[in-house]
């Protein structure tokens, strides 16, 4: 993973170098919507990313970004889910799931106007990821009604991720301009919880290794050399 990052680096760093007037860095703002079986289980998360821009040509940006992106549990969701499977247990769970993306990308404009344009985007990379779980769980068949510790939970790892983006830039002046857009993210083998499928084992809370999805809406501010 470390050796990708610093070749990415030293390729934008390069870029840099070469044409600084178009050049520019940024600062994003999210919020993220999970959907499908991300949704099931997680609430709507958080998180940012700092961006280099390399402008090329008269309709077309390379991006490369570096992001943190932040998730919980919904306990409630978690309950009801376990509920509908017929467990007869309830959960006090703390839960995070975190990710570090590093994506590669290309930004191409139509529509282009003097103060504005809109464009779409494609990226592609890596992300690295956290996973965290412990609580408890009550089960009503137990005689003694005390709740029971669950296992804690801690994974990590990198995979693959995609990210396609709609959005528009608005040109405040000649070295400033803000940038929106609407993105939808694919993860690829994304470590997250899953409900007991057996009723009668309330403590085998699993993780689930498969490809999650969600919405991102995105703002920030570039700044162009």
């Amino acid at each position: 993973m470390f050796k990708h990052l610093i070749l990415i680096i030293t390729t934008a760093s390069t870029l840099f170098v070469r044409a600084q007037s178009d050049f520019a860095v940024g600062l994003n703002g999210n919020v993220n919507f999970p959907n499908g079986k991300f949704t099931e289980y997680f609430g709507t998360g958080f998180g940012g990313d700092a961006h280099f821009l390399y402008l090329f040509g008269n309709s077309s940006i390379f991006s490369f970004s570096i992001g943190y992106n932040q998730f919980g549990l919904d306990d409630d969701a978690f309950n009801a889910k376990a509920s509908e499977l017929g467990l007869d247990a309830t959960f006090d769970l703390e839960s995070k799931f975190s990710t570090l993306p590093i994506l590669l990308g290309v930004k191409w404009y139509f529509l282009k106007q003097k103060a504005s344009s809109a464009y779409i985007m494609i990226e592609g990379g890596f992300y690295n990821y956290n996973f965290t779980l412990s609580g408890t769980a009550e089960v009503g068949s137990t005689s003694s009604g005390e709740p029971i510790t669950l296992p804690e939970i801690d994974e990590s790892g990198t995979e693959t991720m995609l990210r396609i983006s709609a959005g528009y830039l608005f040109f405040v002046e000649k070295h400033w301009f803000i940038d929106a857009s609407i993105n939808y993210i694919v993860l690829t083998d994304a470590f997250t919880v899953d409900v007991p499928v057996d009723p009668a084992d309330a403590e085998a809370i699993s993780g689930a290794a498969e490809s999650l999805n969600y919405l991102s809406v995105t703002a920030g501010i570039n700044y162009r050399f």
